[in-house]
């Protein structure tokens, strides 16, 4: 028979490997990243012999692959986060409208002021008719900052252009007569409140933490307020709440360090701050707020002036404020004003260093100008609390 060109060879072609020897695979060792070693070492008993020589190499996790399908859905596109954090922003203006405008209000004039407030006067108006401007107020109550009625209709605001037609701070009318001062103790000490805006911080604890046991203080503090803006912050209605459940018999005010602004009337009216007008403005609002602590006399009240500011302009307004409400004092019934300046200061000018009550220097200002540091809370609190004594006798 004649072999066909055709046939299926039977037997193994001339390039075909050698079939492996019988018997286990030849021993190897893998490196460190799966390949077999070039030296060849004999197994130990630490080491137990590799019998998957012959295995193909694991593959890479797939997500450690580059270009994965998932990794890709992970990413968020450049475009799309810049129109998150838009529509996000957009919102914020839109909740919380009232709180641009307050902001915009606080400014000094300028560009900046007009801007803001050209875009977010509209928004207020907008949202407040749709109370879209609900969750504003909701958080401006959770931090305690309780508002006036929509259109500023607070007791400070109430007959504010008196101010602007000349109208002085007082009303004329006869004071009141003083409630007789007890004698307090040990047993029974006098329930003081040290209140105000951001002066009070540390000089609030360190009254209550130099005074005799016969006095009993507590401070409340409220940040970025003041008389000029009741529709942030309404002083006159805080004012009956805070005798109503602290039932103090002496309060102590240190307040003004924000009021360096202007003033809006109830007619849309604004009174450049440092004017003339601002300030009988101010010795009106002053007088209000310390009738209510007082209360025509049956409770006593100490007004704290403001310590000179490092700023010129600052301090401008400081010496103005401080005016206006020692003599809004002195038309009120129980209530008085401590000039501190004679001890906060260095012949009535600022001064980071003060002599402390042992006659060394001290850091007495904080960085800022403004505030007190702890050194500069303990010699106003010295006099404070020389105050009280001569007031309330105290021994």
């Amino acid at each position: 028979m004649t072999e066909r060109d055709d046939a299926v060879p039977t037997g193994p072609p001339a390039s075909a490997p050698d079939p492996p020897p019988a018997g286990p695979p030849p021993q190897t060792r893998r490196g460190l990243r799966g390949r077999p070693s070039t030296r060849d070492r004999p197994p130990t008993r630490d080491r137990p012999l590799d019998r998957s020589a012959g295995s193909a190499p694991a593959q890479p996790s797939p997500r450690h692959r580059a270009g994965s399908p998932r990794a890709a859905a992970d990413a968020v596109p450049a475009r799309r986060a810049l129109l998150l954090v838009v529509a996000v922003l957009g919102l914020l203006a839109v909740l919380r409208a009232p709180a641009m405008v307050h902001a915009g209000e606080g400014m000094r004039p300028g560009l900046t002021r007009t801007l803001l407030l050209g875009a977010a006067r509209p928004v207020e108006r907008v949202t407040h008719l749709v109370r879209l401007d609900t969750p504003d107020r909701w958080l401006t109550r959770a931090f305690g900052h309780r508002t006036a009625p929509h259109g500023g209709a607070s007791e400070l605001a109430t007959a504010a252009s008196h101010a602007a037609t000349g109208r002085t701070g007082t009303t004329g009318a006869p004071a009141a007569p003083l409630t007789p001062l007890r004698r307090p103790t040990a047993a029974d000490p006098l329930r003081v409140l040290v209140t105000g805006d951001s002066l009070t911080e540390s000089l609030g604890p360190t009254i209550t933490n130099t005074a005799p046991d016969t006095v009993r203080a507590q401070t409340e503090t409220r940040f970025g307020t003041g008389l000029v803006r009741p529709d942030f912050f309404d002083w006159a209605a805080h004012a009956r709440v805070q005798v109503a459940e602290r039932d103090p018999e002496l309060v102590i005010v240190a307040m003004g360090g924000n009021d360096g602004q202007g003033i809006t009337l109830a007619d849309g009216t604004v009174l450049p701050a440092g004017s003339a007008e601002w300030a009988a403005e101010y010795q009106r609002r002053a007088g209000v707020v310390m009738r209510i602590w007082t209360a025509d006399g049956a409770r006593r009240l100490l007004w704290l002036s403001l310590p000179p500011a490092r700023s010129d302009r600052l301090n401008g307004y400081f010496r103005q404020l401080n005016a206006a409400t020692e003599a809004a004092a002195a038309g009120v019934s129980g209530a008085s004003y401590l000039d501190l300046a004679p001890w906060l200061s260095k012949d009535g000018a600022y001064s980071d260093y003060l002599t402390g009550a042992d006659g060394q220097a001290v850091l007495a200002r904080s960085h800022d100008g403004v505030h007190l540091a702890l050194d500069g809370a303990r010699i106003a609190a010295a006099h404070v609390i020389d105050n009280i004594r001569s007031t309330w006798r105290l021994g």
